[in-house]
């Protein structure tokens, strides 16, 4: 990583996790670390260290030697018999980025290109030889996904931040949709904040990887069924179904975003086991989707997120989502709750040391293969004693069980004394020397007993002779 950039805005890769598309075959993109401080792309931009990598690339941290400004370059490694005439992955992407580039949250795009990497060093001119070609993309550097953001706050949004973010996720979504085009693979790694303090608040939409039409010439585009077109964790039913996508399905996977965020997680994550095929990982994932009632996956949440899912749901896949009756419905919330659109967001409020405890931590990530691990853990609890807890939870109530009780003696106490002591304080408040005083005092308890003393047998009295009088009637 480059050493002006602090380790809490680290940059952002726009990557793929997994190799998802049918026409997308995993490749190896990842230069070598020796190679890595001496590559430079184009005789322009230097490669200064490791982003991110997937199965559609790697992402680099570079400098423009000609200007010294720091961008980001994704590489991709072309195929041994590659066409020269043929339009690339990365070509292709650039395409959108120049496309949508007016748009808010649209990283500016700079340059694109094939070539072999050059190397500075003579050492490695055999290396050079035998490397084999890339294809780069250089654009805009930005800041941490939604997703890294997401566990430095220790896995949870606050609903303050959940709808901030999603008043701009579905604006992007919405810019998206109007130039006819489909994202696809919305999910938190493909959403990232401005890297510096201008742009820091505007989430940006990334990863044109799988960016497909709706609409040509203003007709309906039934694309072909794919077999599966996204990610796991985050698609659409549609296309867990292999059936063409719509906006309406990026709408979809945009409030399993959110009500990711407002949980902190959500039912099917943790369901891949170790040695299972992708098939069986997606097939389980689907049912889930299909067969959990919305209600149950939006409880203890506010109603607009379940009435957000279920109204994607319910269109067509030819029919117009009302965009502006979703962020109405959110602002509504927002204005309820009486929070306000400040731009200060979860993350901006983390001291150094929370954040770097945050960055320290392992980071789960959403491709079905690597969540494999997760379900390692969940298929081998720990060890439990009686009554189903768990040896750290029985030995934690044990011992916030013994609870101590602590006496406080406050300097200025007005209670009253107890009982006991009451007498006592009288007379020691009263002078010692006052004999007077003293026998007075005793003549008046005295005299105070004989009242009440008195006033208990009138109304005995009292009782006697009513009960005389109804006996006698009783007679009568």
């Amino acid at each position: 990583m480059h050493p002006n950039v602090p380790p809490e805005t680290a940059p952002v890769a726009q990557q793929k996790v997994t190799s998802l598309h049918p026409h997308h075959p995993s490749r190896n993109n990842t230069l070598t670390q020796s190679h890595l401080q001496e590559t430079i792309i184009d005789n322009r931009w230097r490669l200064d260290g490791i982003i991110g990598q997937g199965g559609f690339g790697s992402v680099y941290i570079a400098t423009d030697i000609l200007t010294n400004q720091i961008v980001a370059i994704k590489l991709q490694s072309l195929p041994i018999h590659h066409n020269p005439s043929q339009v690339d992955d990365l070509e292709r992407e650039s395409l959108f980025y120049t496309l949508l580039r007016n748009d808010p949250g649209i990283a500016d795009f700079h340059a694109n290109g094939r070539n072999p990497p050059s190397f500075s060093s003579s050492s490695t001119s055999s290396s050079s030889s035998s490397s084999s070609a890339f294809e780069y993309m250089v654009c805009e550097l930005l800041g941490a996904t939604l997703q890294n953001l997401f566990f430095r706050c220790g896995n949870k949004f606050s609903l303050k931040t959940t709808l901030m973010l999603a008043d701009q996720l579905i604006t992007r979504l919405e810019a998206f949709h109007s130039r006819n085009l489909l994202h696809r693979d919305v999910k938190p790694d493909n959403f990232a904040m401005g890297f510096g303090a201008e742009k820091g608040k505007t989430v940006y939409i990334l990863d044109f990887g799988l960016v497909g039409d709706f609409l040509n010439d203003g007709k309906t585009v039934l694309a072909p069924s794919y077999s599966f077109c996204g990610s796991y964790y985050w698609a659409a039913i549609s296309a867990h179904l292999d059936r063409s996508q719509s906006p309406k399905d990026d709408l979809e996977s945009l409030a399993y975003m959110l009500i990711y965020f407002a949980r902190g997680s959500l039912p099917w994550q943790g369901y891949a086991h170790p040695d299972e095929p992708t098939s069986a990982i997606r097939e389980r994932i689907t049912r889930l989707k299909l067969s959990i009632p919305v209600d149950v996956l939006c409880q203890d949440l506010p109603s607009a997120f379940a009435r957000h899912l279920k109204y994607v749901r319910s269109l067509g896949y030819k029919d117009k989502p009302k965009y502006g009756k979703l962020r109405a419905m959110y602002r509504r919330l927002m204005e309820r709750k009486g929070y306000e659109y400040d731009g200060v967001f979860d993350w901006d409020e983390l001291d150094d040391d929370e954040k770097q405890d945050a960055d320290a931590g392992s980071k789960r990530d959403d491709g079905a293969p690597e969540n494999r691990k997760e379900a390692k853990d969940d298929k081998h609890p720990v060890a439990k004693g009686k009554g189903g807890q768990s040896e750290d939870q029985e030995q934690h109530l044990r011992t916030s069980s013994k609870r101590k009780i602590i006496f406080i003696r406050k300097a200025n106490d007005d209670s009253p004394p107890p009982k006991k002591q009451r007498g006592k304080q009288a007379e020691a408040e009263m002078p010692k020397d006052d004999t007077e005083a003293k026998v007075a005092h005793v003549e008046e308890k005295k005299a105070r007993v004989v009242r009440l003393k008195n006033a208990k047998q009138v109304n005995v009295r009292v009782v006697v002779k009513k009960a005389n009088a109804q006996k006698g009637g009783a007679q009568e």
